[in-house]
């Protein structure tokens, strides 16, 4: 248990008077551990925080980025979310009786963990205490996915910086917040200035997580351009399979062409005269595939593209999008 209370300082008797209310008072039967208020706690009311091992969860500036779909998908789906709230022991509602069964409430894209009484009392209902519920464990499922896409170890206080790094891996740094990504630069958040002004006196200035995108897209440069290669010009030429670590990087760094989840493999073209016996594509004709829908068109690719489209097509679209975001230049 968790809480954000206002102290009553007393500075002649040195002590500090604390009002922590009915929810956070059964805290106090032993020692409790005092902190100071992180900044970025300042706009939370007093009182009782979400329960959770990453203290990241708390933070105000990602709720937003916490509940966004694409955020979501990336970190396995509800599916994934669901499977991950089964295996809590315990029922997630306060109450004085509670049955030895559980169960697994689907609240909205989240889940929650009750006993079956509970379950059987509050399945029909919504309130902001079983919101509260749901966004917080929605919060710390994907906060575990990152911990453990990482290869952390259990108990790991994600940092911030991590938190980014998964978001940029995933495609994601565009819905990162205004203020982390402010933060990141050292710049000031962008704001838009109100009242009227003559415009000689306006100024552009970029948002950060404009910045930010502008940088991120400018990571990943694979691609030189030789207009008289030597090989060009020999009589029986030797061809040579093109091998680029860095955009095969890239290429798994995006979602999914399939489902838009996040992607697991860079998939190299196969049929379409590429990837013949003893053979392998360029690396450059690849497109980001998720394990599931890889193994799918490995095991019968005529069926596969009769449902996703050629993939000759899907390279197509995935190439000039890799040329537009500057990804290959």
């Amino acid at each position: 248990m968790r809480g954000l209370l206002t102290p009553i300082i007393v500075r002649e008797l040195g002590q500090v008077i604390l009002r922590p209310g009915a929810a956070l008072l059964p805290m106090f039967g032993s020692r409790v551990l005092v902190s100071t208020e992180p900044r970025e706690f300042n706009e939370l009311p007093s009182g009782l925080l979400p329960a959770t091992d990453q203290l990241i969860a708390n933070d105000p500036r990602f709720q937003p980025f916490y509940q966004h779909e694409k955020v979501l998908c990336a970190a396995g789906g509800t599916a994934a979310l669901t499977c991950w709230v089964d295996r809590m022991a315990s029922c997630q509602w306060a109450g004085d009786y509670h049955d030895s069964n559980m169960t697994t409430l689907n609240y909205g894209t989240s889940a929650i963990r009750l006993c079956w009484h509970h379950d059987h009392v509050l399945r029909e209902h919504s309130t902001p205490k079983l919101d509260a519920i749901a966004n917080a464990n929605r919060a710390a499922f994907i906060l575990d996915h990152v911990r453990s896409h990482f290869l952390l170890p259990e108990g790991h206080q994600l940092t911030l910086p991590e938190l980014c790094w998964w978001a940029v891996l995933h495609d994601l740094f565009d819905l990162l917040p205004e203020t982390v990504a402010a933060a990141s630069l050292r710049v000031k958040p962008h704001t838009v200035p109100a009242g009227t002004k003559k415009e000689a006196d306006i100024t552009h200035t970029p948002a950060a997580r404009e910045i930010v995108l502008q940088k991120v897209t400018n990571v990943v440069k694979v691609l030189e351009i030789d207009p008289e290669p030597p090989q060009a010009f020999m009589k029986i030429p030797k061809r040579h399979r093109w091998e680029n670590a860095k955009y095969l990087q890239w290429v798994k760094s995006r979602p999914c062409v399939c489902c838009g989840a996040r992607a697991d493999d860079p998939h190299h073209i196969i049929g379409h005269g590429q990837g013949g016996m003893g053979t392998k594509a360029h690396d450059l004709l690849t497109i980001p595939l998720c394990r599931q829908h890889h193994d799918e068109l490995h095991l019968d690719m005529v069926t596969w593209e009769q449902e996703y489209g050629s993939q000759v097509e899907l390279w197509y679209a995935f190439f000039d999008l890799s040329v537009a975001l500057g990804a290959i230049a």
